[in-house]
């Protein structure tokens, strides 16, 4: 959810920016987690942009 947002944020032509602030921010407002540990919101983004090829227009900071 928060590649597709990013993605959705992004200019034409620009990379897609997401973060692991946006991670933990759709797992605390659509999951409903009060806490989520930085390094597993990290984990879970390394993971979804390797998988969804996001390296062709994306940057993340999950790799910090």
């Amino acid at each position: 959810m928060a590649i597709a947002g990013a993605r959705r944020r992004a200019a034409h032509d620009e990379p897609a920016i997401v973060t692991v602030g946006d991670v933990t921010r759709v797992a605390r407002q659509h999951y409903g987690y009060l806490f989520v540990e930085r390094e597993e919101a990290a984990a879970a983004l390394r993971q979804r942009y390797e998988a969804s090829d996001c390296r062709v227009d994306c940057m993340t900071d999950a790799f910090n």
